[in-house]
């Protein structure tokens, strides 16, 4: 903040640390209602999130840190937090609809947000690999987590949690990440408004999560999927336990699963697994 004698103050830069009433601020000015609860450091904004949950917060509402001790990402793996500079957010949500409305909920976010990435640093190669990365060329952005309590196919309580690389430089990164990861300041060379983006994603989320519950076209997802699918037509091996699947990836059905073609032209669905691009 500078001052000047006679003429006032001013906000000569935003803080590059979340700051709640200037969070507060961006919100209403993406005209988003939702209550948040910003941290400087936490063990996990999931992990927060799921505690406001428990003892009967209501949603939506977000979760924000500037830091986390014990991010964590799909399949139990630690998510890298540094210690300022990038996003880390969780929304609580209580549902409490029939699981099929959210087979693809994670899938909807991410080409939602995906959108609002490739608008916000006005890049177009920002996609998706599925299930729940997002890559600039075959490198890690962001990540998203979701998680669940379900009774009788019901889903009482949903948390959506996604981690971004805004201005920490990948080269500053632990050595097993900084081959593999990139940050939108890496892109655009330049430090990005966390403030404004977080506000802006918060209301994506939120955004998606309607249009979600409320329920959207086949068409509607497989179009979006195509322009964004980071793997499609790609040769691929998903990583499933002791098992490893080849083929070529070629978008996903209407729950979701990855579609893999093999060489012989048989189609497989994947649920799950881990996905690499192959060199075959």
């Amino acid at each position: 903040i500078e001052a000047s004698q006679n003429r006032g103050y001013r906000l000569s830069a935003e803080p590059i640390k979340y700051n709640q009433p200037l969070l507060e601020a961006w919100l209403n000015q993406v005209h988003t209602k939702c209550k948040i609860f910003v941290h400087d450091t936490i063990d996990s904004t999931n992990s927060e999130a799921e505690r406001l949950l428990a003892n009967g917060e209501k949603g939506p509402f977000a979760v924000i840190s500037n830091h986390q001790s014990m991010g964590r990402g799909r399949l139990g793996r630690k998510w890298y937090s540094p210690t300022t500079g990038n996003i880390n957010i969780s929304v609580g949500f209580r549902p409490n609809i029939s699981l099929i409305k959210l087979r693809t909920f994670t899938l909807w976010q991410g080409t939602c947000i995906a959108e609002l990435l490739r608008s916000f640093s006005a890049n177009d190669s920002i996609s998706i690999k599925w299930p729940n990365d997002l890559v600039i060329k075959e490198k890690k952005l962001a990540g998203m987590l979701t998680e669940a309590s379900i009774d009788s196919e019901q889903v009482r309580t949903l948390i959506f949690g996604i981690g971004i690389n805004l201005n920490s430089s990948s080269k500053h990164f632990p050595k097993s990440l900084s081959k593999t990861s990139t940050s939108l300041k890496d892109l655009t060379e330049q430090n990005q408004r966390i403030h404004e983006l977080s506000a802006q994603l918060i209301r994506t989320i939120l955004l998606a999560y309607n249009k979600c519950v409320e329920g959207y076209s086949e068409k509607e997802i497989f179009d979006k999927w195509e322009k964004l699918d980071a793997l499609y037509k790609k040769n691929v091996e998903i990583s499933k336990g002791t098992e490893l699947i080849k083929g070529k990836a070629i978008g996903i059905d209407t729950d979701g699963s990855l579609r893999i073609k093999s060489r012989n032209g048989r189609i497989r669905l994947v649920k799950s697994g881990e996905v690499s691009v192959s060199k075959w």
